[in-house]
């Protein structure tokens, strides 16, 4: 096959055509080429993000330790993925098709040197890539001035090193196999085969774009819609919980110790920070005075009900230290807090149950209260024992 003729881009298309019936491929341009892998760069990313995202699925939302046993494998076959994606991605794109993503979005194909039409195929694909593509680590930046330093076939380090050529996409041939359309040519059907090409692949080129660029910006607002959703109260009137309370985060849940259950829903939670916040909880002078003395720094307050109507508040009051929590825990009883956010502190019922206890930072200030019905005391008590406990024994993370 004859040597193919290459021109440099931007030249005129009467002088694309060789009077000695050669092929002729017009070079890539700079800014082709650095469009090209600005979009590669965008594609490689949606490939990584793809591969990460099931590491955050199996962590955020495994339960049991099934699950939580397939994590590490997980994480390893996504990490490989993340890593050899991008690699399979540029490499068997230009192998097969001459051309990545971004350079089909550009317009420009990878070719044999010698032939100027065939694809470079997988040794000199994995060739290309695995050569240092430029004697910087900033190849984005360094490459265009390798390629315009080579004046003749406009070729970087590992375009050399392969024997590939970057030119700018040209109609094949219409009526055979292998080469291409003369762009020059005045035949009116050849004239118009490349009008259609070039119309078709246009479409292409634009739906190829528009998608990358689509999920890109998916890709990058998703994390700040996902925080501004979470952060809007509930539609449907549900609370807003903006705190770990350490249980599930269902409105409806279900705590169990010991071969006992209880099934919980949760009516309130708030969050109220500083002294303010606390001595505002406070419905008697002893214990706000005994929270000012000690120091109180903020307060959850969080309320529940249970499906025999027994009324659960649990007040999670932080301090400075552990000394000054407990000094407060001798001062503050249960019922010195109000019973649910803004709600009275003596519901009528049954029967009544309350504890504090304090770890570390924290007093927790528990109290259950039931309406009269069959085993009132026993019904409030384990009520009470499900929330209570469970929160005074974990490190509370505030």
């Amino acid at each position: 096959m004859t040597a193919p003729v290459y021109v440099p881009a931007g030249t005129p298309a009467e002088q694309q055509v060789s009077g000695d019936g050669d092929v002729v491929r017009v070079l890539a341009s700079t800014r082709q080429r650095v469009a090209a892998r600005a979009v590669d760069f965008l594609a490689a990313f949606l490939v990584v993000m793809g591969a990460v995202s099931p590491i955050y699925g199996f962590v955020l939302l495994s339960e049991g330790s099934s699950s939580a046993s397939a994590v590490p494998w997980v994480t390893v076959a996504a990490l490989l993925f993340g890593v050899a994606g991008p690699v399979l991605l540029r490499v068997g794109t230009i192998a097969r098709w001459r051309c990545t993503a971004g350079q089909r979005v550009a317009g420009i194909r990878v070719v044999r040197e010698e032939d100027g039409i065939r694809p470079p195929g997988w040794r000199r694909s994995f060739r290309r890539y695995t050569v240092p593509q430029s004697t910087s680590s900033f190849a984005l930046i360094t490459d265009p001035s390798e390629h315009r330093k080579d004046e003749r076939l406009g070729q970087c380090q590992h375009d050399r090193r392969a024997r590939t050529v970057v030119v700018q996409a040209q109609a094949p041939a219409a009526a055979e196999t292998g080469g291409l359309a003369v762009l020059g040519s005045s035949g009116s059907a050849s004239s118009a085969h490349v009008r259609r090409w070039e119309a078709r692949e246009r479409r292409r080129r634009i739906v190829l774009g528009s998608v990358l660029g689509v999920l890109g910006a998916a890709v990058l607002v998703a994390p700040t819609t996902l925080a501004l959703l979470a952060a809007e109260p509930s539609s449907a009137g549900e609370p807003a919980f903006e705190v770990n309370t350490f249980y599930d985060d269902d409105v409806h849940f279900e705590n169990a110790f010991g071969g006992r259950s209880e099934i919980y829903e949760r009516t309130a939670a708030k969050v109220l920070d500083g002294e303010a916040g606390c001595l505002a909880g406070a419905t008697t002078e002893v214990a706000r005075s005994a929270l000012h003395q000690a120091g109180c720094e903020g307060r959850i307050e969080i309320a529940f009900k249970t499906a025999d109507g027994v009324l659960v508040s649990s007040h999670v009051l932080e301090f400075p230290d552990a000394v000054s929590a407990k000094n407060a825990e001798r001062h503050v009883r249960a019922g010195d807090l109000r019973f649910v956010p803004g709600g009275p502190i003596d519901p009528p019922g049954g029967a009544r149950v309350g504890d504090d206890g304090s770890q570390d930072r924290y007093l927790v200030v528990t109290t259950a209260v039931s309406p009269a019905q069959p085993d009132a005391a026993a019904r409030a008590k384990n009520a009470f024992r499900f929330i209570h406990v469970p929160t005074l024994n974990v490190i509370l993370w505030l």
